[in-house]
């Protein structure tokens, strides 16, 4: 189980919801905090650099929840196959 403790913090909450409305306005993809997979799903939408507005506000969310706290909730998750394009 993924730890939720960054999800304590007033700042985080706001910074995370800012991603959810960015990523549904960029990517038309709805995502909620109450998901299991919500960090792993934020991060690799956030890691494909598409949105700068998404960089901003995934790199304001790391800063008020903790970096530990959310490397160590996305290293609790299970390892998920990466497969190559061709």
């Amino acid at each position: 189980m993924a730890d939720k403790s960054w999800m304590l913090h007033p700042l985080a909450i706001r910074h995370a919801r800012e991603c959810i409305v960015i990523i549904k306005r960029d990517f038309d993809v709805t995502l909620k905090m109450s998901d299991p997979d919500f960090l792993e799903q934020l991060h690799e939408k956030a890691a494909l650099g598409a949105s700068r507005d998404l960089g901003k506000a995934y790199a304001k969310l790391v800063a008020d929840a903790g970096v530990g706290k959310l490397v160590q909730a996305l290293g609790s998750a299970p390892a998920r196959p990466v497969v190559a394009a061709r």
